[in-house]
């Protein structure tokens, strides 16, 4: 019987790593069809997200103890988790914006409120309701989404070395490489704006882009993922592929494809290849974190600090 579940482990890891690389190319050679897309900007993508980061990621956790938490993998979990995956992707298509329109107009004319209640719909849509829906539904605590006392131990432990590593990698890339680090270098910022500002915005993107991204995408999606294939080389992949095709109505429904590259109505196709050949590569190393530390914390704090330079100015215009 050990051998059966050992051999299906086996048959579902190589399926997909197999058919992820064919996908991939498959995306790509699409998209250069698209005048727009730019082959070169999908090139460092692929480097930088999906080959040098996850190797600093997996090196840096090679002596990490993962924390122990507890995945069931019924059938019931897995629909229920697809079901609510499927309706978050139809809510991002005009949801939010739905919601603003029936707020107060002195609200949606303030930056600051307007941040705020966008902060209170991500932590609603993407952590209260599917942690409520674990919790009453399948009895999962806290602690399964790694959140516990003993991830905060280990970032001073055996879990800093990738927090630094990583974290330190995408600041780096940020400052020299992206466009976001050149705002950021070509703006004046006062001397209280830096030191006020940068650890207000720093925890702010804790909550915004690491808890809520994180908690979704990894604790609760991969998490289940590879609890049903019973792998984590395919949870990191199929959450990855899921994490980008999340987007992919944005671009076709809310005009975002104009601000990838994409031009201002592309089609259905050219969205779906764009969130495979760029959003979907981004959240691999992600991924390996987290199967090879099961920390919450460590994750917020590397997504936290990979945004922080691309949003500070944002921040500041909106809070200073």
């Amino acid at each position: 019987m050990q051998d059966v579940a050992i051999s299906s482990q086996t048959s579902s890891r190589s399926f997909v790593l197999i058919a992820g690389p064919l996908l991939y190319c498959g995306a790509f050679a699409i998209l250069l069809g698209n005048k727009n897309f730019e082959a070169a900007g999908a090139v460092v993508v692929l480097v930088v997200f999906g080959i040098v980061l996850p190797l600093i990621a997996w090196v840096a956790t090679r002596h990490a103890i993962p924390l122990s938490i507890s995945s069931q993998s019924g059938t019931p979990e897995l629909i229920l988790l697809i079901a609510y995956v499927v309706a978050v992707s139809l809510y991002l298509i005009g949801g939010p914006q739905w919601i603003d329109q029936h707020l107060p107009r002195e609200w949606t004319e303030s930056q600051q409120i307007k941040s705020v209640i966008t902060l209170a719909k991500k932590l609603f849509v993407f952590v209260a309701i599917p942690f409520a829906i674990f919790r009453f539904c399948f009895g999962y605590r806290l602690r399964d989404f790694g959140i516990q006392r003993r991830g905060l131990r280990a970032l001073c432990g055996g879990h800093l070395p990738v927090v630094l590593a990583v974290g330190g990698a995408f600041l780096a890339f940020q400052y020299f490489v992206s466009n976001g680090g050149a705002a950021f270098r070509r703006e004046h910022f006062t001397a209280f704006q830096m030191l006020v500002g940068l650890p207000s915005c720093f925890i702010w993107l804790l909550l915004e882009v690491g808890l809520v991204e994180e908690f979704f995408f990894r604790a609760l999606v991969q998490s289940q993922l590879a609890a049903a294939f019973k792998s984590e080389v395919s949870g990191i992949v199929l959450m990855s592929l899921i994490f980008g095709l999340a987007h992919a109505p944005g671009f076709i429904f809310r005009y975002a494809g104009e601000l990838e590259g994409l031009g201002p109505h592309p089609s259905a196709l050219d969205a779906v290849a764009y969130s495979i050949v760029v959003l979907a590569v981004s959240g691999i190393t992600f991924g390996i974190i987290w199967a090879r530390t099961k920390n919450l914390f460590a994750l917020m704090i590397i997504h936290a600090t990979g945004d922080l330079l691309p949003n500070f100015g944002s921040f500041i215009h909106a809070w200073f």
